[in-house]
């Protein structure tokens, strides 16, 4: 047996959730699922009352009545039992529901309705459909045999019916409240989660190329402090220029106005791949970008250049961008000094190989083409060059800005 009624009341990592144990409109909705029991009760001990004379009728009719409306809340209301209790719960709500059918007559024929609606809360569906609808036909032979005429029959089969019908919606309506406010907040904390990924990755991409330059030019500078005073001056010119420039993208960062373009980037690597005296050859054609594409293939460039800096021996270097037939741009970057293919490669049916470990870069670049339309692939050719490839259809870009 079970239900998925009983799911918003797992247990909570953070009480102070909406919709856990001390949220308002929680404690209202449990509160209107408690005050149904006790009304049914209620009722049920005045009609019990009303119809029976005398204390020994009396007495064992309300205490019974009590015990059924602990087992009601315990299968319905905000003190639930156990799941693994359901089914021996359920036995013996049962059997107090209709053995006193032996001592009280027409007067306990009312009385099934909330065994029904505990039926629909604890058995999973479809069998709870099927016992429901067995407990509502058998209120009718029942009612007959009790001495019921047709009309006392079937509004014993008819109040069974209402009667679990709204013990059962009023329960799951509290449910659904608690699990729609939990899943609300649990949403709002997921979407800070992704800012927090995002502002990450943005300052991975941002900072990671300019502070890699900035260090090599600092090397470059003090081997040359010596040799070529000048030329380390004009080093250590452009790293100040460096540092300046990552002072503002961090700046522009934390206000969430960040706009990179892949012209401007072009030409900070080729400076930086010069500097670290890798011959470069660049072609870029791919005027009228729009600014989502334009940042997104710049983002792309500096991550290729900062792990062709760090991680390789290249020597020559190639960055191509242009047209990949109708409505898609494609941005290359090759270099050489990548001999052979790495142990534990992995190689995927177009020839494309992903090094293990390929580090944060590569899946944040992934990740941001596959957000607007794109993809990314990496390869080794037979001659030792690595080709970094991302291709983006301009339509889905547009289409992914929007949306986003």
């Amino acid at each position: 047996m079970g239900h998925s009624a009983d799911r918003s009341h797992g247990d909570r990592s953070r009480p102070e959730r909406s919709g856990g144990p001390g949220d308002p409109l929680a404690r209202l909705t449990r509160g209107i699922v408690v005050m149904v029991a006790v009304g049914f009760c209620a009722a049920s001990v005045v009609a019990t009352v009303r119809n029976h004379d005398g204390l020994s009728y009396q007495l064992p009719a309300v205490a019974m009545l009590l015990v059924l409306l602990g087992f009601q809340i315990g299968h319905a209301g905000p003190w639930r039992l156990a799941r693994r209790w359901w089914p021996w719960s359920l036995v013996v709500h049962g059997m107090l529901t209709y053995l006193p059918f032996l001592l009280f007559d027409g007067a306990w024929v009312g009385i099934p309705g909330s065994f029904a609606g505990s039926v629909l809360l604890t058995v999973a569906p479809p069998r709870s459909r099927v016992l429901f609808a067995a407990l509502v036909a058998a209120q009718y032979p029942l009612c007959a045999a009790l001495g019921g005429n047709l009309g006392q029959c079937v509004n014993a089969s008819v109040s069974t019916a209402v009667g679990g019908i709204v013990v059962y919606g009023v329960a799951r309506l509290a449910d659904l409240i608690t699990e729609l406010r939990a899943a609300r907040t649990e949403l709002a904390e997921l979407a800070v989660d992704r800012e927090r990924l995002r502002f990450a990755r943005d300052l991975h991409d941002l900072l990671g190329s300019s502070l890699s330059v900035a260090a090599l030019k600092c090397q470059l500078a003090e081997r040359l402090a010596a040799e070529d005073p000048e030329r380390a001056r004009a080093e250590i010119a452009e790293v100040l220029a460096l540092v300046r420039q990552a002072m503002a993208d961090t700046r522009r960062l934390s206000s969430g106005d960040v706009r990179m373009s892949l012209a401007r980037e072009a030409r900070s690597v080729v400076s930086a791949l010069r500097t670290a005296g890798i011959e470069v050859e660049a072609e870029l054609d791919c005027e009228g970008l729009t600014p989502e594409l334009d940042a997104v293939l710049a983002t792309v460039l500096r991550e290729a250049v900062t792990n062709l800096l760090r991680h390789s021996a290249a020597r020559r270097c190639e960055i191509r961008a242009g047209g990949a037939g109708p409505g898609a741009v494609r941005l290359l970057v090759s270099n050489d000094g990548v001999p052979g293919e790495p142990d534990g490669a992995a190689r995927e049916p177009d020839g494309a190989v992903h090094e293990p470990g390929g580090g944060q870069g590569i899946e944040n670049l992934t990740e941001r083409l596959r957000a607007v339309g794109g993809r990314l692939t990496a390869r080794r050719d037979a001659a030792g060059w690595f080709h970094l490839a991302a291709v983006v259809e301009a339509e889905p870009a547009r289409e992914a800005a929007r949306a986003a």
